[in-house]
């Protein structure tokens, strides 16, 4: 009888230590674990950007190339603004004529996946004058959707396709869409 007596108050003794060293341990408290995940440096939600797109050969040179930083609101949407700069060269029998349009935009991008995207912009340019048109600064709004390969990377390339909601920038850019191709960092 006195051994049971003293293996079960071992046993309880035993049961009162890991009991006891489990309530004296220390905790990280929610608030500084929030603190950790909460702090993300302002650099891991810009989103720099740089593109090259509407290129063509006929009846001459063009090729336009397109600059943007962006914020992550969240892991889904961001807003950012950019610069696009237009080059255009069109061969005559004489000396050839070059054009040189610039102007910037601000845009919204909602991604549907990690790898596609819809991106909403609002650009100002102003068009150099040609034969046809006059010099103007014209505003406009743009629809496109994205593809960005490379998941899982920080830098991922891809390529756009926007619709100009326009008729006097599409007469201006000599179609009713732009297409990009480039790179994108923490897209």
């Amino acid at each position: 009888m006195k051994t049971k007596l003293i293996f079960a108050f071992s046993i309880c003794l035993m049961m009162y230590g890991s009991l006891s060293f489990g309530q004296t341990r220390t905790r990280i408290s929610q608030k500084k674990s929030k603190a950790k995940t909460e702090k993300i440096s302002i650099w891991e939600k810009l989103n720099p950007e740089i593109k090259f797109g509407n290129i063509g050969f006929y009846n001459g040179f063009y090729i336009s190339s397109k600059l943007d930083v962006g914020y992550k609101l969240s892991q889904r949407f961001s807003t950012g603004l950019g610069t696009k700069l237009f080059y255009t060269q069109i061969s005559y029998i004489g000396p050839d004529d070059t054009y040189f349009d610039y102007g910037g935009f601000l845009y919204a991008r909602g991604k549907i996946t990690d790898a596609i995207f819809l991106q909403f912009e609002y650009s100002a340019t102003k068009f150099d004058s040609t034969n046809f048109l006059p010099k103007k600064t014209v505003t406009y709004p743009a629809l496109g959707i994205g593809y960005y390969s490379g998941a899982g990377s920080k830098w991922r390339f891809g390529a756009e396709l926007f619709y100009i909601f326009n008729g006097e920038a599409q007469d201006y850019n000599g179609s009713p869409v732009e297409y990009w191709f480039g790179a994108t960092y923490n897209f």
